[in-house]
Formats: structure tokens, C-alpha cells, sequence
């Protein structure tokens, strides 16, 4: 139980460090994102006629969806990025259970990060007849 506690902090600290690195600078990306769209938004209020070249080229990137989408994007990566660092804090608080002293310890935290980790398994148990038992 010992050497699982170990693999199991060892390989929460591996993702959590370039995890951590990508979750922080999704905020900055996201900002940089807003300013540079508020700039082709300026850009189009200005010159509502721009040349055909780049009249073209807005049809063909999709301008209006990409302007969209790139900050629903940016905000989904966050919440990926925030779902990933709770698995790895729920692997962390797993890895503890090999600690040998006693000491208190919140069980409600200790079943929530158990069932965080088995979320994906309990969403997939099949019934006999092949339908979802859990969703």
C-alpha cells in the first residue's frame, strides 16, 4: 500500500506541474485574446471596406465565429485544466491513506476525492441489459 501511496503522489506531481504552467497562463492568453479582438473590432468600425484580399480572407477564417469561439475556447481549456488539478489534488489526498500515524482527517474530503477519481468509472457501469445505470 506503501509503494502505491508513492506512485500515486509521483505521478500527481508530474501532471501537476506543466498543468499548473498551462492553468496560468490561460488568463493572460485569454486577455491578449480580448484586447486583440477589440483591436479587428476597432479595425472594422474604422474601415467597415476593407480590400478584397482581406475581405476574402475574413470568409475564409470564419471571423465572426472564430471571435466567438476563441473565448468560449479559452475558458473551456480553463475549466479542463481546473478539472485536471482536482483529480490530482484527489490522487494526492488518496496517497496519504498509506501515512502510518494517525490523525484527523475530513471524511467528507476523503469520500469526494474518491469519488472524483471513480467519477469516470461509476459513469460507465452498464446495467445487464446494456443501459447506463449511472449518469
Amino acid at each position: 500500500m506503501s509503494s502505491l501511496g508513492s506512485m500515486v503522489a509521483g505521478v500527481a506531481h508530474e501532471i501537476n506541474n506543466p498543468v499548473n504552467f498551462i492553468h496560468g497562463n490561460l488568463i493572460p492568453a485569454s486577455e491578449y485574446a480580448q484586447d486583440l479582438l477589440r483591436l479587428v473590432e476597432l479595425y472594422q468600425l474604422h474601415f467597415p471596406y476593407p480590400p478584397e484580399e482581406i475581405q476574402a480572407e475574413i470568409a475564409v477564417i470564419e471571423l465572426d465565429f472564430l471571435k466567438e469561439d476563441l473565448i468560449k475556447l479559452l475558458k473551456s481549456m480553463r475549466v479542463g485544466t481546473q478539472r485536471i488539478r482536482e483529480i490530482v489534488l484527489s490522487l494526492r489526498n488518496f496517497s496519504r491513506l498509506d501515512e502510518a500515524e494517525f490523525k484527523q482527517v475530513d471524511i467528507h474530503e476523503g469520500i469526494d476525492s474518491t469519488l472524483m477519481i471513480l467519477r469516470r468509472s461509476l459513469d460507465t457501469l452498464v446495467t445487464d441489459n446494456g443501459e447506463k445505470a449511472i449518469r
